[in-house]
Order: structure tokens, then sequence, then C-alpha cells
């Protein structure tokens, strides 16, 4: 028989929630920048004579962009889910919290 209980959630650690939130802001960003990158290098090798220096020129900044806009990403990420955290625990604690309702399965 299932065991059902009630666990009132009144705070969350805020710096795991800002890193939560950092790192899927650093892997929107490294999409954008995957992106970014490609479109740069095909603007690149069709506005220069040779394809070659194009795409050169091209994955040289992709290759930047790539490191440096999720980083860019995860920091405001970090931040945002900072303040999440804190407006979070300041709401939850004077309203009386989030009650969840769990069930606990016994296996035989």
């Amino acid at each position: 028989m299932a065991v059902k209980t009630n666990s009132r959630i009144i705070g969350v650690k805020t710096s795991t929630l800002a890193l939560y939130e950092g790192v899927f802001a650093g892997v929107i960003g490294l999409a954008v920048a995957l992106f970014w990158s490609l479109s740069t290098s095909f603007q690149y090798g069709v506005a220069t004579s040779s394809v070659l220096k194009g795409l050169t020129f091209g994955l040289t900044a992709g290759f930047i962009s790539i490191i440096v806009v999720p980083l860019v990403y995860f920091a405001f990420g970090w931040i945002v889910g900072l303040v999440h955290g804190f407006i979070f625990n300041v709401i939850s604690e004077t309203s009386g919290g989030i009650v969840l309702r769990i069930e606990n399965i016994k296996e035989k």
C-alpha cells in the first residue's frame, strides 16, 4: 500500500537554483553561438572572392563566439537564478510555502 504524505517547501538554496538557471542559459547560448557561427561562415564565404579565406574568417569568429557567448549567457543566467531564488525564498516564507503531496510506494 502506498503511503501518502504532505511536505511543505518553504525555501530553496539560491546557489543551486542559480547554477541550474545558469547552465540552462549556457546551453541556450551554445546553440545561439553555433547558429551564429554557421551563419557568419556562410556570409564570409559568399562575400569574399576566395571561399577558403571567407570560411577561415568565419570559422575564427565562430570559434571565439562558441567559447564566449555561452559563458556570457551562463553568467547572466546565474545572476537571474540568484535573484529568482531570493525572491522565491522571501515569498514562500511569508506565504507559508508550497505543499507537495508525496506518495511513497513500498515494493515487495
